[in-house]
């Protein structure tokens, strides 16, 4: 076989990869319309080929992405990178199907044809990563939260906490934070088993997430303890939450096994002091809070304050 027999089969076994290929292949010219579109991008976007060729790629971006889209490519048309894959954490890339529903992508895009403009042509192999993408998140938010009651964890807690706390400092906005701790705990184990107190828990946290304002962030810091921090707000308005959690806390009647379950709570309130970015110095002022109220008879509010009243 000569050699233009060789380049001729060699074209067409290309072909048949590109065809083929799982992932979608899209491929345009210099003014962007498109040149080349695989059956793996027929899957991924919903269109069939003839519905593309010749058009535009903006017809598979999101709208807010067209005018960013076409610099991204003229600066790598001009660049001396001919490979290189777009898509990270800090800017993800969009597709947009036949349906106009987006997904996550993982783009590999490519120059043919070198800087010359009048034979340059681009292509780009694209997945449809959002099932990854959504594993990855489920992962994150499993590593954040306590997995009984599906609040955030004490290292996630403190972490957000902290950085509240510094924002709080910085623009001298108020911080507040809450310790609850359950009453009488071991006994309703005693008495109506664990399975009850896991009821318990998850049920205290439905009270505080439905009580409490999306701005706030709530956590279980162990056991029976949980914790809640309260950005833009002062002494006064964290005991009138703290009252509301109280209050609807004890009014709950939890059901199992053909009983009725009561509990209560107890709350320990402290103010962030000026310039105070650490979590542990308040932690320790609200479970000194949590412990007198807990000497007053439980069921109780008791606010932290200083010699001087703050």
């Amino acid at each position: 076989m000569g050699l233009f027999g060789k380049k001729a089969k060699l074209s067409e076994i290309c072909r048949q990869v590109v065809t083929l290929a799982e992932d979608g292949v899209v491929a345009i010219n210099d003014a962007h319309e498109i040149v080349i579109f695989n059956q793996g991008a027929e899957k991924i976007f919903g269109y069939a080929e003839k519905e593309v060729l010749g058009r535009n790629l903006d017809l598979l971006l999101p709208e807010r992405f067209h005018v960013h889209h076409g610099r991204m490519i003229e600066e790598f048309g001009s660049g001396e990178v001919a490979a290189r894959h777009m898509g990270d954490r800090a800017r993800q890339i969009y597709g947009r199907r036949r349906d106009g529903s987006e997904f996550i992508a993982s783009v590999e895009i490519l120059r043919i044809g070198g800087k010359d403009l009048a034979n340059r042509h681009f292509a780009a192999i694209i997945r449809d990563v959002s099932h990854n993408r959504k594993t990855e998140e489920d992962l994150l938010r499993l590593a954040a939260t306590d997995p009984l009651t599906g609040a955030f964890n004490r290292r996630e807690f403190t972490a957000i906490a902290e950085r509240e706390s510094l924002r709080s400092a910085r623009y001298g906005h108020p911080l507040t934070l809450l310790m609850l701790d359950l009453d009488h705990f071991k006994e309703l184990n005693d008495t109506y088993g664990h399975a009850a107190g896991d009821k318990a828990l998850q049920r205290f946290t439905a009270i505080c997430s439905n009580a409490l304002r999306n701005v706030d962030v709530f956590g279980r810091w162990g056991g029976e303890e949980f914790v809640a921090l309260l950005p833009e707000t002062d002494l006064a308005g964290a005991q009138i939450i703290a009252e509301r959690l109280r209050r609807q806390t004890a009014e709950n009647v939890l059901l199992h096994k053909d009983q009725k379950v009561t509990f209560t709570v107890s709350v320990g309130i402290t103010v962030f002091r000026p310039g105070e970015t650490s979590v542990d110095p308040p932690m320790n002022r609200a479970d000194s809070a949590v412990y007198e109220a807990k000497k007053l008879g439980r069921n109780k509010v008791f606010i932290y304050r200083n010699q001087d009243g703050a």
